[in-house]
């Protein structure tokens, strides 16, 4: 087994948040901004390339969120689809950092990281 890289442990708290979506956004907000600020300017990119993925999944939950309120009832089952399927990704990446890998998540990771440069 390879070596643990720098951070590792921020790279999977970010995305450990992610079992909060269920809980309350709130919290998940606060556990993921806790994992930024840590990293915030340390240059470990490890950890930056994970936040991005995650910050990448943060961004779409809490868009389907606040439109998930403008939603007829009968139509809920959508956005808590969507929501599953973000948790999932999150697991996915979480799976990734334990293996001290830096794979992007499928169809839109390559987005998050040319998207959410400003997380260093």
């Amino acid at each position: 087994m390879s070596k643990n890289p720098p951070a590792k442990n921020l790279a999977i708290l970010a995305y450990a948040s992610s079992i909060f979506l269920y809980i309350h956004l709130m919290i998940f907000i606060a556990v993921f901004g806790i994992s930024i600020i840590l990293n915030w300017n340390k240059g470990n990119t490890f950890a930056t390339f994970h936040i991005r993925q995650m910050f990448g999944i943060a961004v779409i939950a809490v868009i389907i969120s606040v439109f998930a309120g403008n939603i007829p009832e009968d139509q809920l089952l959508l956005p808590l689809i969507i929501i599953t399927l973000m948790v999932l990704l999150a697991l996915l990446g979480l799976v990734s950092a334990l293996r001290n890998q830096q794979d992007l998540l499928p169809y839109i990771g390559k987005h998050f990281q040319q998207w959410f440069t400003f997380i260093k």
